[in-house]
């Protein structure tokens, strides 16, 4: 088996714009450190996790024909690191994106988004989840990002909205249909869950003054939850050991007592440690804090870091790409590449051309459909195609990316080639 890092994020930012520098939530360093040998520290993927998004109509037509705005803020942060975003997930405010590193683009199947309202009943998407999953290296894996019915009398609305969920998500692939029938799961969000009526806003203060982290727990409605199998008793938290997240005063760290101070920002995580034979999947968590240096939201966000199992030089449907010699802008060029038979292809098959450094997979260049073949023999399938595009205009270096419409995912990409200017 091999591991690989996760690094999760999530936050309400209270309909702000990413006014904030966001390096320091990421764990990133400000200036670019791939020179210096230092990416191979940072995590193989990052989940991030976003409530309270704007999302006004003119927000949410504006999204549609640009990047919105703290997916492109992230992005940004990300993209000198060789992260590519692989999906976005939005309902309304709540924002789901997932990153990976470029190296493991190729091995990443099956991606697949779904969305659940539990707002007034299940006709509004202000309260519900946001979720993603695919299958990275032969183990599948979903992120929820979710944000649950608020105040302190919502304790069985929000155990009413975290079944909704789970019960009414479907993804279409049958083994994994289910949230909780994945390898690995990530459920992030703003929880809203509040500490038990009987702590006042006073004896939660003295409690964080004293930093009696395990106090306070004991009186937090998530955990009652869990132990009472009302909600999230299926998923494992690290330990809480920083200040509750929420309700402070915007620009500072300081609570607003107008509401009671609760952890309602969380992350939790389920692994199915036995799901193959002869193999075990694991956890482990190595990092779970709140970043109290950014002030523009009434909530803290949340972090945490986990290295995941899975399995080591795990191959399945790869396209591979054959090197792709120089190309002259304006004429484009030619390229080889082979399926492999356990490949099906469809229809919206498509070759897409990316500049080297692509960030994102909206950002092709232009893009060929795959020539119709007979039915798959069971030996390999190799293509000789050509790409004439005058979109191609600027020389440079460039790589192709193969997308299989039957798997919504990236089957294989080419190393960096050439594009030159015509003498």
């Amino acid at each position: 088996m091999d591991t690989l890092s996760l690094a999760c994020v999530t936050w309400n930012v209270e309909t702000t714009w990413p006014e904030q520098d966001l390096h320091t939530l990421l764990g990133v360093r400000k200036e670019p450190i791939i020179k210096r040998g230092l990416d191979d520290t940072l995590p193989d993927l990052y989940f991030i996790s976003l409530q309270e998004v704007k999302s006004q109509p003119q927000n949410v037509v504006m999204d549609t024909l640009f990047e919105e705005p703290w997916t492109g803020a992230l992005r940004e942060v990300l993209s000198p690191h060789d992260y590519v975003r692989i999906s976005s997930e939005r309902l309304q405010g709540i924002v789901t994106n997932v990153f990976v590193k470029r190296k493991h683009l190729a091995h990443v199947r099956d991606i697949h988004t779904t969305v659940v309202r539990t707002g007034l009943g299940g006709l509004w998407g202000n309260k519900g989840a946001s979720c993603v999953r695919f299958c990275l290296y032969g183990c599948s894996v979903c992120v929820v990002n979710s944000h649950l019915a608020p105040h302190d009398s919502g304790y069985k609305e929000r155990v009413d909205n975290f079944n909704t969920i789970v019960d009414t998500t479907q993804f279409p692939v049958s083994e994994t249909s289910n949230i909780l029938y994945h390898d690995y799961v990530i459920w992030m969000g703003d929880m809203n869950f509040r500490f038990e009526p009987h702590m006042t806003s006073d004896a939660i203060a003295r409690m964080v003054t004293k930093e009696n982290w395990s106090g306070l727990a004991e009186s937090d409605e998530l955990k009652k939850a869990q132990r009472t199998g009302d909600a999230f008793s299926m998923l494992i938290e690290g330990d809480l050991s920083f200040p509750p997240t929420y309700k402070y005063l915007e620009g500072t760290s300081m609570y607003d007592f107008s509401r009671r101070p609760a952890w309602t920002d969380r992350i939790l995580y389920q692994v199915h440690v036995d799901a193959y034979d002869n193999v075990k999947l694991g956890v482990e968590q190595t990092g779970y804090s709140a970043i109290h240096s950014y002030t523009q939201s009434d909530h803290k966000p949340v972090t945490a870091n986990y290295t995941i199992k899975v399995f080591a030089n795990h191959e399945e449907r790869c396209v591979r790409f054959q090197a792709v010699g120089t190309w002259l802008v304006g004429e484009g060029g030619q390229f080889n590449l082979t399926l492999d038979s356990d490949v099906t292809t469809s229809p919206w098959d498509y070759i897409s051309i990316y500049k080297v450094d692509f960030s994102a997979m909206h950002e092709y260049i232009t893009y060929m459909y795959l020539p119709q073949q007979p039915p798959a023999s069971s030996s390999e399938r190799s293509f000789q195609l050509r790409f004439n595009d005058e979109l191609l205009q600027h020389a440079g270096m460039y790589r192709l990316v193969y997308y299989s419409g039957k798997y919504s995912c990236y089957l294989g990409m080419s190393d960096p080639f050439p594009v030159l200017s015509q003498a």
